[in-house]
């Protein structure tokens, strides 16, 4: 005859049987947050994959799009260059040849004329060309830059600087150059302006360049909605090149009263390329 257990079998039972759903239970709490963790870590992987893959391919489209632009600037001075100074040659002979014929002011003002065109047109090759970088810094070329804009865009430019420069990696350099040379090129183009004001400034912190304009301003949040067909990329553009150096870029404008951009790249600031 079996006994009737006691009540400590029947405490130790249910003890133990306790314990053991504690212990399945913090099993199951386990495998689930460790899941999760390995879960969000593959996301973390993944993103970090992406960002560095879509970082390569921005990396590789400004280096193709900076030597194609090196390439059309030494076709320009190479063969354009020589060509239109081909042309003065003549228009030089014809003036000596003719001094007194009827149409020798024309010539003359033609050669003129032509001769303001070759100083554009080295102007341009230099501005295309990154060379100038390495041959003249930042501050002398963004200088360069607005006295060709000066002179071509009819524009009244002004241009402050200040602060020692300092060393700036070659290829951010290049990337900051080009972002600038694209929002004096839309000034131009999209802007309406009169004048634009450019303030560069070293400090010990960082680097920073603000571009002013009075021209006929825009809506922000409008304009970054627009497709790509409608020219509404390149703000987008702006800011993935402006992250991939570690630059900040803040866009300030408002229609009818003009844009203000500024673009600040940390001295020390270290970027993944």
């Amino acid at each position: 005859m079996k006994h009737a257990p006691s009540q400590f079998e029947v405490i130790y039972t249910m003890a133990a049987a306790v314990l053991m759903m504690l212990a399945l239970s913090g099993f199951v709490v386990y495998f689930i947050f460790a899941s999760q963790r390995r879960k969000l870590r593959q996301m973390r992987e993944q993103e970090k994959m992406k960002a560095s893959y879509e970082q390569e391919v921005l990396t590789t489209q400004i280096e193709s799009r900076d030597q194609t632009l090196r390439d059309v600037s030494q076709e320009i001075h190479d063969n354009m260059g020589q060509l239109l100074s081909v042309a003065r040659i003549n228009l030089n002979i014809l003036e000596k040849e003719l001094p007194d014929h009827p149409q020798t002011k024309r010539i003359k003002d033609t050669n003129s004329i032509l001769g303001d065109v070759i100083r554009y047109i080295r102007m341009l090759s230099k501005g295309l060309n990154s060379d100038i970088l390495s041959s003249y810094g930042l501050r002398e070329s963004i200088r360069f830059e607005l006295q060709r804009i000066e002179q071509a865009a009819f524009l009244k430019v002004h241009f402050m600087t200040d602060g020692d420069d300092f060393v700036i990696d070659n290829k951010k350099e290049i990337v900051i150059y080009r972002m600038i040379q694209e929002i004096l090129n839309n000034i131009i183009k999209h802007a309406a302006a009169t004048e634009i004001s450019v303030a560069m400034l070293y400090t010990d912190k960082d680097f920073s360049i603000r571009i002013k304009d009075n021209g006929i301003g825009f809506d922000k949040q409008e304009t970054e909605q627009r497709s790509i067909g409608e020219s509404g990329s390149g703000l987008k553009n702006l800011d993935k090149r402006a992250s991939m150096v570690g630059a900040k870029l803040t866009i300030n404008s408002v229609p009818g009263e003009g844009t203000h951009i500024l673009i600040t790249l940390p001295k020390n600031v270290t970027h993944d390329q």
